[in-house]
């Protein structure tokens, strides 16, 4: 053989490697999303079970902050805090949904959940306005495009519920339980 063909062969088996490493690279690089993703789910599970059981233990105090009844400082502390997580699984549940392709659901179901219970129930109104006014000294949309995004598609729905009749039977979403 001589060396040109030699040259040939052994370019041809250099090639082959290459987009045989391309293509081993490229699974791994798959397989890895795929782990990613299966962690975030399961991140995702373990947090709504902790809300839940916050609201569980915490459900005489959840509903009639909810309900918009007086509380003493504890219990609004509780109820705070009680939102304020509903609200981070929330939007993470949104960015998560709207950025990947990880559950089921749209992103629209997290923010029609969010703004049923804005116009539903006075007292999570009340919340959602003092952390709206709290998030919007410290959070610029700016800076957090999501958060933008995330507020102007719940002002938007939160806009087309207070045009209809609250129908309770027809919201899934009760006081910041989805």
């Amino acid at each position: 053989m001589n060396s040109e063909k030699l040259n040939d062969w052994l370019q041809l088996v250099g090639m082959a490697t290459i987009v045989a490493s391309l293509i081993f690279v490229g699974l791994q690089l798959r397989q890895s999303e795929h782990a990613a993703q299966s962690d975030l789910s399961q991140s995702s599970v373990a947090r709504g079970i902790e809300l839940s059981t916050l609201i569980a233990e915490n459900s005489d105090v959840w509903l009639r902050a909810c309900a918009g009844e007086e509380l003493s400082t504890p219990e609004r502390l509780i109820a705070n805090s009680i939102y304020f997580r509903y609200l981070q699984d929330n939007f993470n549940s949104w960015v998560r949904s709207e950025s990947t392709e990880i559950g089921i659901m749209p992103p629209s179901f997290f923010t029609d959940a969010f703004a049923a219970n804005i116009h539903r129930y006075s007292g999570f109104r009340q919340m959602a306005s003092s952390w709206a006014d709290w998030a919007e000294r410290g959070v610029r949309d700016s800076d957090h495009p999501q958060v933008g995004r995330y507020r102007e598609e719940l002002l938007s729905r939160l806009g087309e519920l207070e045009k209809e009749e609250p129908n309770p039977n027809a919201d899934i979403a009760w006081c910041g339980v989805r």
